[in-house]
C-alpha cells in the first residue's frame, strides 16, 4: 500500500477526508452545544417537561461521541504505527502524514513531467540519433581539416616534439577499445588516430618501424623495436642518424627526425589494433617488393587487382604497389581511402585513390585477421 502515497488522487481523497473529520469533531459538537443550551433555557422556563430533559442528556451524548470518537481513533491509530514495527494501517498513518496540498501538488507537477518526458521520449531519441549522426559528421570534417595540414614538409613546425609520443598512448587506447581490440576496426582506428585524429606531422623516416637499431644525435642506441613499436613513441621527431641506405630525400650519415616509412605504419597499425604476438622472430613485416607478397608471418594472404577491387576490398585492407603500400581505411563506390606514409615530402597522409590510380593491387587481410595469433602485447596500455 505503499505506493498509495504517491498517488496524488488518494492522498487528495484523505485531505479532504481530514478536513471532513475535522468539522465532524468540532463544528457539529459546536451546533449541538448550542441547541443544548436553548433546550436547559426551555427546560428552566418549564421544568415539568421530561421530554426536554431527555433530549439534553442525549444531545450532550452525541456531542461527546461525536468530538471523541475520530479523535481516539487518530490517536489509535498514531499509536499503533509508533508501538507495531509493522501494520496494514502503517502506510496510511503515513500517507496521512503527506495528505497536505503542497506535497500533492509537487506530485502532480512531477507526475505532469513524467507524462511529458513519456510522450516526448520517441521524439527525443529520434533528436539524439540524428545529434550522434552530425556529431559523427563534425567528426570526420575535423579529421579531414587535420588530414590535409599534415601532408607537409617533414620538418614542418606541426611535427611530433621528441619525448612527447607517450602523451597520446590513452587517446590510442580509447580509439582502438572502442573500435575492438584485436579485430579489422581496431586496425583501421589506430592508423586513423596516427594520421588524422591528432593535430601533428608523423615524419617520414626510411626504415623507421623495423627491427633496426639508430644512433640518436648524441651516438646512443637506439632500438626500433619492442616498446617503440607498441603505442606512440616518445622517439618519433627526435634527430636519429640514417643509417640504412636511406634514399634521395635521407642521405646516409644525416641526421633526419625519426619516424615511420610506408611499410613500418601499416605494420604499426596492424600492431597497434592487436595483432602482436610479443615475440620479435613472428613480428609483422609488410613488403614492398617488386611483386604483392603473399603472406604475413605464416599466415597467407590473397590478393586482388585494384582496379577491379570494389565489392572485395575492405577497410583494414593492404593497398600495394612495387615499392610502397598503404592500409586502406575507408570504402566508397567511385575510390578508396588509404593512410599512408608518402616520403619525406610528405610524412602521413590521408589519400582518395580511385580504383586501378597508384596502387596496382589490394591484399585481402580476412584471413589474417581471422588466424593470426595473438598474445600479451609490450605495451602495458593494451593489457
Amino acid at each position: 500500500m505503499t505506493e498509495l502515497c504517491l498517488n496524488p488522487f488518494f492522498l487528495r481523497v484523505l485531505y479532504l477526508s481530514k478536513i471532513i473529520l475535522n468539522i465532524m469533531r468540532f463544528v457539529v459538537p459546536i451546533v449541538l452545544i448550542f441547541k443544548i443550551i436553548i433546550d436547559v433555557y426551555k427546560q428552566v422556563i418549564n421544568p415539568q417537561n421530561e421530554d426536554g430533559r431527555k433530549k439534553i442528556i442525549n444531545r450532550v451524548m452525541a456531542s461527546i461521541v461525536i468530538f471523541m470518537v475520530p479523535t481516539l481513533v487518530s490517536l489509535l491509530t498514531t499509536f499503533i504505527s509508533f508501538v507495531v514495527s509493522y501494520s496494514p494501517n502503517e502506510s496510511l498513518n503515513v500517507c496521512k502524514e503527506f495528505s497536505n496540498l503542497d506535497y500533492i501538488k509537487e506530485l502532480e507537477k512531477n507526475r505532469t513531467e513524467d507524462e511529458i518526458k513519456l510522450y516526448l521520449g520517441e521524439n527525443e531519441q529520434n533528436y539524439n540519433s540524428y545529434e550522434l549522426q552530425a556529431e559523427a559528421i563534425r567528426k570526420i570534417v575535423e579529421s579531414n581539416k587535420v588530414s590535409a595540414g599534415v601532408g607537409e614538409y617533414a620538418n614542418n613546425h606541426n611535427m611530433i616534439a621528441c619525448g612527447t609520443g607517450s602523451t597520446y598512448n590513452t587517446g590510442l587506447f580509447n580509439a582502438v577499445r572502442s573500435a575492438g581490440y584485436k579485430t579489422r576496426e581496431g586496425v583501421v582506428a589506430a592508423a586513423l588516430y596516427l594520421s588524422s585524429h591528432i593535430d601533428k606531422h608523423i615524419p617520414y623516416f626510411w626504415s623507421g618501424g623495423h627491427l633496426h637499431s639508430y644512433k640518436d644525435a648524441d651516438g646512443a642506441l637506439i632500438k626500433d623495436y619492442g616498446e617503440n613499436s607498441i603505442g606512440v613513441s616518445n622517439k618519433w621527431g627526435c634527430p636519429v642518424r640514417m643509417d640504412f641506405g636511406g634514399t634521395n630525400k635521407q642521405k646516409d650519415g644525416v641526421l633526419y627526425p625519426f619516424g615511420l616509412d610506408c611499410s613500418g605504419f601499416v605494420n604499426w597499425a596492424i600492431l597497434n589494433g592487436g595483432y602482436y604476438t610479443g615475440g620479435s622472430s613472428e613480428h609483422i613485416s609488410v613488403g614492398t617488393g617488386s611483386s604483392v607478397f603473399s603472406s604475413i608471418g605464416d599466415i597467407r594472404v590473397q590478393s586482388v587487382s585494384a582496379k577491379n577491387a570494389y565489392g572485395k576490398i575492405k577497410p583494414g585492407d593492404i593497398a600495394f604497389k612495387k615499392g610502397h603500400v598503404g592500409l586502406v581505411v575507408e570504402v566508397k563506390q567511385d575510390h578508396y581511402t588509404v593512410a599512408e606514409e608518402m616520403g619525406y615530402d610528405y610524412g602521413l597522409v590521408i589519400s582518395e585513390i580511385s580504383y586501378g590510380d597508384r596502387f596496382t593491387d589490394i591484399v585481402l587481410m580476412d584471413d589474417f585477421y581471422s588466424s593470426y595469433k595473438s598474445n600479451t602485447p609490450l605495451w602495458n596500455g593494451f593489457k
